[in-house]
């Protein structure tokens, strides 16, 4: 036999044999001895003693412990206590009342027993819940010390990378800013939370920021914006504002990191570029004029020479006293032929200088008035002004040289922005465009400028006229010219409330 189970069975001898009958044995010897002089004082006192002895060994020895105890109380009880005495037999009339006490004794066992089980697995129950709950809150302090850590290390870095880090809430309430943030801001962080964040921005640029980050945080997805935030001491420099959010393992938002990227510099090449191109633009186009004005008179020189000739030919056949009627005809004609010749010399002159050929087709208004806006949304900016479109969403469609239309509409905004340089009062442009009449759409460009002079508002579509120190008196008159090659009308008008207002139709062909 292995020596493991040798060992094995000892054990459960002592346990479910030995110490149960040892345990039953002291009980019931104890009560044994206490019922002798105690039998002098009370009547039967062995009953309550043995039973006292059944349960005491039920209850510490187990089940096995009390049915011996209700043996040698038995048999106690039996010798010493019932007629006839010191005798295993049992008279007649005892016999109910050892039945009762050993039914009762039997009920007193595995009653006794099984409430000590109950209580012994409540225990044990007890002891395995407390040992887990210690070690659950063991691994709780654990996972706060991980976490409190992994903070400690992220605030660290974020204060070692030389940018404006930020975080907020899953609501988007700002909740931390790392040092370089704050000592850009020159304000401590109880000032930035909720609402007051967006106070750091530009008023021009804050609704828009605003509007970008709450739809952020309906959809969910990353939010991106170029803004001007202000710095401590009231000036603004331009970042660019990214935040992302950190998702919970369900899905739902936890909280966002964002980061503010300087790229003031970018700006300022950027604005530096745009006006070295608008420069070499103006440059170039009024070199464009003067070589194509250049042009002209050359190439109208012979033309304009041969219908001065012919003109005081006709003249010198009109003069003799016999009229020469046919010849003067004859010279009349070749006037004519020499007068079209110069326009068609025009008309390729201008195909010369055109920069593609004329081409139609059907456009959104619309669309052309926001791609302008795209395209003046820095100028503006620069000059400190916004721009407000009030657009017709039934316009029709046109069919017009977009290219034409939007040449047009960038010189008409400029000027209106030219208008409003150095005014103290509201720096607005707006743009409007309805549906006139069917198949005609207008456009209206207004200013807060100081308006147009009463003198000067019925000459300002004239060649060459022009109310700018600098100006070539051109661009207006291009304008019209190209609004009525559209079947339109180019008008100014004063506003009653201030500024000015350009208005132009186009009539449409689909």
């Amino acid at each position: 036999m292995p020596a493991s189970t040798a060992n094995r069975i000892p054990e459960w001898l002592v346990e479910h044999a030995l110490r149960p009958v040892a345990i039953a044995v002291v009980f019931v010897l104890v009560a044994l001895l206490w019922t002798f002089p105690l039998q002098h004082v009370i009547a039967y006192p062995f009953v309550f003693l043995f039973f006292g002895a059944i349960m005491g060994s039920a209850w510490f020895g187990g089940m096995v412990a009390g049915f011996v105890a209700v043996v040698l109380s038995s048999m106690f009880v039996e010798y010493f206590f019932i007629p006839p005495f010191y005798s295993m037999s049992i008279g007649k009339e005892s016999q109910s009342f050892f039945t009762a006490f050993i039914l009762c004794a039997i009920a007193i066992t595995v009653v006794s027993s099984a409430r000590k089980r109950a209580e012994s697995a409540v225990r044990t129950a007890r002891d395995e819940l407390e040992e887990r709950v210690k070690a659950r809150t063991a691994e709780l302090e654990q996972s706060n010390r991980e976490t409190q850590e992994s903070e400690r290390q992220l605030r660290q870095l974020t204060e070692a990378i030389p940018q404006q880090i930020w975080r907020a809430d899953a609501l988007g309430n700002v909740e931390y800013c790392n040092g370089h943030l704050l000592s850009y801001l020159g304000r401590p962080i109880a000032l930035l939370q909720g609402e007051s964040f967006f106070n750091i921005f530009h008023a021009l640029d804050e609704p828009a920021v605003r509007q970008a980050w709450r739809a952020a945080l309906e959809s969910r997805n990353s939010f991106e914006a170029e803004a001007r935030v202000s710095n401590g001491a009231g000036s603004y420099r331009w970042f660019l504002i990214r935040a992302i959010p950190q998702l919970a393992a369900d899905g739902a938002v936890a909280r966002w990191y964002g980061i503010h990227i300087d790229i003031e510099q970018q700006r300022q090449a950027q604005h530096s570029l745009a006006e070295a191109q608008d420069e070499q633009s103006r440059i170039s186009h009024l070199l464009s004029m003067a070589e194509m004005a250049a042009s002209i008179a050359h190439e109208l020189n012979q033309p304009l020479t041969a219908v001065v000739t012919h003109a005081y030919a006709c003249r010198e056949w009109l003069r003799e006293d016999g009229l020469n009627i046919a010849k003067a005809s004859a010279t009349a004609e070749k006037i004519v032929q020499e007068s079209t010749r110069a326009s068609a010399v025009v008309s390729r002159v201008r195909a010369l200088f055109r920069k593609e050929a004329q081409t139609r087709e059907t456009t959104d208004m619309n669309g052309i008035i926001r791609g302008v806006m795209r395209l003046l949304r820095d100028e503006a900016i620069r000059r400190d002004l916004s721009i407000r479109l009030i657009l017709a969403d039934s316009l029709p469609k046109l069919i017009v040289d977009p290219i034409q239309i939007q040449q047009v509409l960038l010189n008409l905004t400029v000027n209106a922005m030219d208008a409003m340089a150095g005014i103290s009062g509201p720096r607005e442009l707006t743009i409007r465009s309805r549906q006139k009449d069917v198949g005609e759409a207008w456009i209206s460009i207004e200013d807060h400028g100081p308006g147009i002079a009463e003198d000067t508002i019925t000459r300002i579509f004239e060649p060459f006229f022009t109310t700018k120190p600098n100006g070539a008196g051109m661009g207006l008159a291009i304008c019209r010219s190209i609004v009525e090659m559209h079947d339109g009308r180019l008008w100014a008008e004063n506003r009653p409330e201030g500024g000015a207002v350009f208005h132009f139709t186009v009539r449409t062909q689909a």
